[in-house]
């Protein structure tokens, strides 16, 4: 099975949950009122909810299909598509006949809910004479036109009902309308008839961009009076970045439960940073404050290096381009960190020096591309850039320290937070760089780098400090 193939149960399952939290919304939003026509006014979003769910249901029984290999609705030897989408075909116009009628509500105008419902029905009867044909002739062009007419007036559908949730977003600022909005956008992208002429890489891109749609959707619901904010797409990143790492590792077959204890705790790691990233776009949008700006790309290259670096050792990306991405985004977040540190400390003028020493560092590491990454055997040889690298990575931790320590003797609120960025940068470079210096020794022995998933410990340490909850605890 293919990645975007595994990622349809974690879509089916995800958007079972956006449909419940849109439901609860309704129903919690309904009953505390007793005006009806504000009653009526949650219609739309029952009815939307209903659609998702139909979806839900087959993106479950097409990953349960692929699974097995039989598809419920067979043609033999067809040669045009593959048969498993067929039955996702036909339930995702039985979704769509609910957004139509959704849309008609919202817009007031019955006609063009009736124009929508017209649509889905000839989208219908194109894909059931298709079968018809192909039953008959086993291939035949007119019925791979009759396919793709019908996926074109499906992605019609979608990008109209898309754009209109889009535009009560512009209009209302409201995140719960973007993110209907941005659920189908994905979903035109995520017809399945495209997946026949794209190539692999861009459509695990378009596996991960749907399985944000259903994650921003219950984020948005479950926060409601949320304004429109990168928030919400960090927070849908958080969920679409480990499943496709599962799903990588599912894709592998491997059975070694060592392997999968480190992937799943590495996965847990990059929801962890991205949802870290998510969360100081929404404090940085409300402050404008610069260090949490610049913490916020320190988080970016930590989830940025973990997602390929996992997905490289799984083997979803081959090379060498993994572990230079990995190492580069490692050394840009562990040199901005101590950009912030020195900020905090009060020596703005010397704020920079981190990065000045750290970008020729990573030209001069990017050089060596596409040649295999020896980082151990490079470790002697290129020592005099490594030392400076070094004392940068680790002088965050120190003026960290020392700010916990002055806030400490003075009593001041809030002391937890550089505590918590001290000890979380200092366990990642215990953890993580020794780790991935000798990665090839340790892998020889266990068969995967275990750093992936030691250093889940800090991110949860960042997480803590940075919101805060280190501080109630």
């Amino acid at each position: 099975m293919e990645v975007y193939e595994i990622a349809y149960l974690f879509l089916g399952l995800a958007t079972l949950v956006a449909a419940g939290t849109i439901i609860n919304y309704s129903r919690k939003r309904s009953a505390a009122t007793t005006d009806p026509e504000i009653k009526k006014a949650f219609r739309p979003l029952y009815l939307f909810a209903i659609g998702l769910i139909i979806f839900a249901i087959g993106a479950i029984l097409t990953y349960y299909e692929i699974l097995v290999g039989v598809p419920f609705i067979q043609i033999p030897e067809v040669i045009v598509i593959g048969t498993n989408y067929y039955l996702l075909y036909y339930i995702t116009l039985v979704e769509l006949v609910f957004f139509a009628i959704s849309a008609a509500i919202i817009m007031q105008q019955r006609i063009i809910g009736l124009f929508m419902i017209i649509m889905i029905f000839v989208a219908y009867l194109l894909m059931f004479n298709a079968i018809i044909i192909l039953e008959a002739s086993r291939v035949s062009s007119t019925a791979q036109s009759y396919i793709d007419f019908g996926y074109v007036l499906t992605m019609i559908i979608f990008g109209a009902v898309a754009f209109l949730f889009s535009w009560i977003a512009y209009d209302t600022r409201r995140s719960t309308s973007l993110a209907l909005g941005y659920a189908m956008i994905v979903q035109v992208l995520a017809v399945p008839g495209l997946y026949s002429i794209l190539a692999p890489e861009l459509i695990i891109a378009i596996s991960a961009f749907s399985l944000m749609g259903p994650a921003m959707i219950a984020f948005a619901f479950l926060r409601p009076d949320q304004k429109i904010s990168g928030e919400l797409v960090g927070y849908g990143a958080s969920f679409a970045g480990p499943v496709l790492i599962i799903a990588s590792l599912v894709a592998t077959q491997t059975v070694d439960l060592l392997i999968i204890t480190i992937v799943s705790f590495g996965a847990l790691g990059v929801m962890l940073a991205t949802g870290t990233t998510a969360y100081l776009y929404g404090r940085w949008r409300e402050t404008k404050q610069m260090p949490t700006g610049l913490m916020l790309f320190g988080f970016v290259g930590f989830a940025v290096g973990q997602i390929i670096g996992l997905m490289g050792s799984i083997g979803v990306i081959p090379g060498a381009l993994p572990g230079y991405v990995e190492i580069i985004a490692i050394g840009f977040s562990l040199s901005v960190f101590a950009v912030v540190a020195i900020f905090a400390a009060g020596y703005r003028s010397a704020g920079l020096i981190p990065l000045v020493v750290f970008i020729p560092a990573a030209i001069f590491i990017g050089q060596g591309y596409p040649q295999g990454l020896g980082i151990a055997d490079a470790v002697l040889q290129y020592i005099w850039i490594l030392i400076p690298l070094i004392i940068i990575f680790f002088l965050p931790v120190i003026l960290f320290f020392r700010a916990w320590k002055s806030m400490q003797r003075t009593g001041t609120s809030g002391r937890s937070r550089p505590l918590g960025l001290a000890i979380g940068l200092l366990l990642y470079i215990l953890i993580r760089i020794p780790l991935m210096l000798f990665e090839q020794e340790v892998g020889a022995i266990i068969g995967f780098d275990a750093s992936y998933a030691f250093v889940s410990v800090s991110f949860i340490v960042f997480w803590l400090s940075i919101t805060g909850r280190m501080e109630r605890s």
